[in-house]
């Protein structure tokens, strides 16, 4: 009789996996029935938000449900992060990550929950090189004057950004290299970022190039150099941080995240269909007036970039506080 019931068990346990299966396959059939929510974890004017906006505005073409952008800043990204992780893993809650929100905050704290730990990859749509820039009227005009300036007045050289952003995670570096220490202040979203600097209420500040290119042009900041491992096409003069002794890479990347436990079938015909709109003509247009790139990755190609990207940052993090 228990050697029956132990059965019985294991046969049920099989029907409701296989009956669970096919389940989860006619929803990815039928996904999706309604709209679909992405979250933007930053403040607006952004290339976050920029981005985003580009996909959702052909969306509807290749899911057959309209993509809304919501914007839901704070935390670093937290708030976003979190709203994201805990909906409901069915494909309608999705979150527009970026290093800035997942990977170098969870480093810093240890909180691989709101990193790789904490979701399931859709796909990654795009990154870029940041450039270091200055404000106009700084009292220096070239990185290395930069740094010259920081020994002299230690602590005070303001980063726009905050802890865990580009330029405060490329000056931390700078300064386990050098000794110098700098001043970090919290802006939510390049938008802000961009704003103090222009206001003159940072030194320094990084951004990507579409940003910060019209405010270059037009002489209000100073370009000083960019995290890449080669100078960008478009400003073939700008020299890496590689060339100034930092073999410092950072690149802002734009993904789409899915709360975990969200089924694969629903995973694989999202990703399918972000590809999709990522090499839509209308989007890749505005990419390229950016000065930007569609660099996609799938599901697993963008998990295994993603945790290499985080486990490196943890090392880096790790090391400035032996």
């Amino acid at each position: 009789m228990t050697r029956m019931l132990k059965l019985l068990r294991v046969s049920i346990a099989s029907l409701l996996a296989l009956a669970t299966a096919f389940m989860t396959a006619a929803e990815a059939q039928d996904f999706p029935i309604k709209p679909i929510t992405l979250i933007v974890p930053t403040a607006p004017g952004g290339s976050h938000d920029l981005t985003a906006r580009a996909l959702a505005a052909v969306a509807e073409k290749y899911l057959g449900q309209p993509v809304i952008v919501e914007l839901k800043p704070g935390g670093s990204g937290a708030i976003g992060s979190n709203l994201v992780a805990g909906a409901k893993p069915d494909g309608y809650t999705l979150l527009f990550g970026g290093p800035a929100f997942n990977t170098t905050p969870p480093a810093l704290d240890n909180k691989p929950e709101l990193g790789p730990d904490g979701f399931a990859t859709v796909c990654r749509i795009n990154y870029t090189p940041m450039i270091l820039a200055f404000r106009t009227g700084a009292p220096f005009k070239t990185f290395p004057e930069m740094l010259e300036w920081a020994k002299q007045n230690e602590g005070q050289l303001k980063v726009a950004g905050g802890r865990g952003s580009g330029a405060d995670m490329f000056l931390r570096y700078v300064g386990q290299r050098t000794g110098l220490r700098f001043r970090s202040i919290p802006y939510e979203g390049g938008g802000s970022v961009l704003m103090a600097l222009l206001g003159g209420n940072a030194d320094v500040a990084a951004g990507v190039p579409a940003a910060l290119a019209p405010h270059e042009k037009a002489g209000k900041i100073v370009f000083a150099t960019i995290t890449a491992s080669e100078r960008h096409k478009n400003y073939p003069d700008l020299p890496t941080a590689k060339e100034f002794g930092f073999d410092y890479e950072y690149v802002f990347w734009r993904g789409v995240l899915a709360p975990k436990g969200t089924p694969r079938p629903i995973i694989d015909k999202l990703a399918a269909a972000f590809k999709r709109m990522a090499e839509d003509p209308e989007v890749t247009t505005k990419l390229n007036e950016w000065g930007d790139t569609v660099n996609y990755l799938g599901p697993d190609e963008f998990s295994k970039w993603w945790r290499a990207e985080y486990e490196f940052q943890k090392q880096l993090a790790a090391s400035m506080q032996n």
